[in-house]
């Protein structure tokens, strides 16, 4: 079985409205939320061990606060260019081409709409939008990343700051 994440990045910071969009950082809520779900996922046991960015600051950033919060130093962390706002065909090539002996559950860190269109081409619930550094755990019951596909796949669970905050679950 294979598992891994779908995340967000954390809100971003659009005070300098010239700044080119892949160089907008987070803004102070994106700076509390990314934190928060990393721990929040750290807490569920999820052991993550590559993270895999859009070069973007804001997803970049993102996948570096769970980085942190894991305390990991040989957890992985690179960036991917298809990520931003690359096609969902794309993003399953990606993880296609991991290596089953090195990457046993990766994150990737990406943007909308590309995070809610991928979400609702696997199997389980339909998610109307993944808000800012929403968490989408997935399983799939391929024994091979090569053999993840849609199909295969299915929701294990979806994980919203703002929901987690209030006590409820999607």
């Amino acid at each position: 079985m294979k598992e891994f994440l779908l995340v967000r990045h954390a809100k971003s910071s659009w005070s300098d409205l010239g700044l080119e969009d892949k160089l907008r950082p987070l803004n102070p809520r994106g700076l509390k939320d990314a934190p928060y779900m990393a721990k929040h996922c750290q807490s569920m046991g999820l052991s993550l061990s590559h993270l895999i960015s859009s070069p973007a600051v804001r997803a970049f950033s993102t996948a570096k606060f769970f980085q942190k919060i894991y305390g990991k130093k040989n957890i992985s962390l690179e960036k991917e260019t298809d990520l931003y706002f690359g096609s969902i065909e794309e993003w399953l090539y990606i993880i296609n081409e991991l290596d089953d002996k090195s990457c046993s559950f990766p994150a990737f860190f990406s943007h909308n709409p590309n995070i809610t269109y991928m979400t609702n081409k696997f199997m389980g619930s339909h998610v109307e939008n993944v808000p800012t550094c929403g968490v989408i755990y997935l399983k799939s019951e391929s024994s091979t990343w090569t053999n993840v596909d849609y199909d295969n796949t299915r929701i294990h669970g979806v994980y919203f700051p703002k929901a987690l905050r209030h006590g409820k679950l999607y």
